[in-house]
């Protein structure tokens, strides 16, 4: 199966996703990565976080359409109101890489409260 788990086929299902939710962050990863496992561990958790607010995809580069700013991998693109927004190349260094991310989402989404339905 391998670590990425949604699946674009085509610009149009890009458009759909975009035009379903106010919010979507997209991994693009490769399984020939190294750090994209990693960023993949990382991600998931943080973006459960942010469900339902938030649409949070991991795509494989080589089943997803090209988007031009996405040049290597792991590449974080996240979409707010059916544009781009921020485009993350990399997490940065180990250290802060999940501090990176968390700052990320708490820029354009609402964290779920616990006993917030959903």
């Amino acid at each position: 199966m391998g670590i990425a788990k949604d699946i674009i086929a085509c610009n149009e299902d890009y458009q759909s996703m975009l035009a379903a939710h106010s919010t979507v962050f997209m991994l693009f990863v490769s399984q020939t990565c190294p750090a994209c496992a990693s960023a993949v561990e990382l991600f998931e958790p943080i973006a459960e976080n942010y469900e339902p607010t938030v649409k949070s995809v991991v795509l494989d580069t080589a089943k997803t359409p090209r988007l031009e700013q996405v040049t290597g991998t792991p590449t974080l693109v996240v979409h707010a109101n059916g544009k781009i927004k921020e485009v993350l190349k990399g997490f940065g260094p180990w250290e802060t890489q999940e501090q990176t991310l968390k700052e990320v989402f708490s820029r354009y989404a609402r964290q779920q409260a616990p006993d917030e339905p959903a």
